[in-house]
């Protein structure tokens, strides 16, 4: 057992007290009493000096959509959500008019929710107004599949669209036109499934999500910030998925792949893999196998025995993986994952060179 002297516990405790000091300086500061702004009221004036936090609360009664967000010219602001014991939900800059934060919250249940306003910087000092609105969950715009629908994009204006899955498969929903869009989906009980700023061709939004039979996903489009404006076209697809496409989840059944085929790969839940096989005939052979698609995939290459001989991230365009060895005669297996705990789907490439 290791024995202290003297200094050395000194510098123990001092430690153990500047923590313990830090610690409560920020639960009291966490825990002073905020002021309560109520839910449609005219916006609530302040002023905020040079390093200052000041605190919010808002009671929710029923779910909604709860939109927090200061105005003013004087004054750049930052704000930043937490529930009711105090974690942190999310923080905006400038996503109000201007230098002005805006914070929009999906609120699934009642319940308090806390803000803490302070200026962009620790010079930044003025006065503000801030105010807290709720609106209920507005009933969405069915989207036909194949079909598009326009619309137009107002200064701070949300568009909700709903697709309904009538088999297994894949809905993709997508933006055209010369705004800055941007989609995120929600499931039937307003949890956030996915979102997306420009996958779609030029400034355009696409998102892409598996869908059950008979499952209902919501699509809220916006523009990118609060000032965008601007006309838009949204359409729908869906790409059915055939019962066999998902079995290949072990190396024991891993699918077989031709050579210059485009083998579609989808993922539908997290930490999924799928398994494919190729048989090389010749020794130093040059395999090449790839991704190509809009997901983050991860590619291993193994030999019969399972040993594994190659594996690669990102090192195909944008997000997809490549490997690239010389091979000797045998049977080969490649695995193909997700890097994050996403769906999605891409395709499958293998060449000899």
């Amino acid at each position: 057992m290791r024995r202290w002297n003297g200094n050395e516990m000194k510098k123990v405790l001092a430690s153990l007290f500047v923590v313990i000091f830090i610690g409560l300086f920020a639960r009291n500061a966490l825990a002073q009493d905020p002021q309560e702004l109520i839910l449609g009221d005219s916006p609530t004036s302040g002023s905020l000096s040079s390093g200052e936090e000041i605190w919010y609360s808002v009671q929710i009664a029923e779910p909604g959509i709860l939109t927090i967000e200061t105005f003013g010219d004087e004054l750049d602001t930052y704000l930043a959500a937490y529930d009711a014991q105090s974690n942190f939900i999310k923080g905006d800059d400038d996503g109000g008019e201007g230098y002005n934060a805006r914070i929009e919250m999906i609120i699934a249940a009642g319940g308090t929710y806390l803000f803490k306003l302070r200026g962009y910087d620790d010079e930044a000092a003025g006065s503000y107004l801030i105010q807290a609105t709720g609106e209920p969950f507005p009933e969405p715009a069915g989207l036909r599949i194949g079909a598009a629908h326009e619309g137009t994009i107002t200064a701070g204006t949300r568009h909700w669209y709903s697709v309904r899955a009538e088999k297994r498969g894949f809905i993709t929903v997508e933006t055209f036109g010369n705004t800055d869009t941007y989609l995120e989906v929600f499931d039937s009980q307003y949890n956030l499934a996915a979102e997306d700023d420009d996958s779609g061709m030029r400034l355009n939004a696409l998102v892409e999500i598996y869908a059950e039979p008979g499952q209902i996903f919501l699509f809220r489009l916006r523009g990118y910030n609060y000032e965008i404006t601007g006309e838009y076209e949204i359409e729908a697809n869906f790409d059915s998925i055939t019962a066999y496409s998902d079995q290949n989840s072990e190396r024991s059944s891993a699918a077989g792949i031709k050579l210059g085929e485009a083998v579609p790969v989808f993922f539908h839940g997290p930490g999924e893999s799928r398994w494919y096989s190729y048989e090389i005939t010749r020794d130093r052979t040059k395999f090449l196998v790839q991704t190509r698609g809009n997901i983050n995939t991860f590619l291993s290459l193994y030999d019969s025995d399972g040993n594994l001989v190659a594996e690669d991230d990102y090192s195909g365009e944008n997000l997809n993986a490549l490997i690239f060895e010389r091979l000797n005669a045998g049977v080969y297996y490649i695995e193909v994952s997700l890097i994050s705990d996403s769906m999605g789907r891409c395709t499958l490439h293998a060449e000899i060179r």
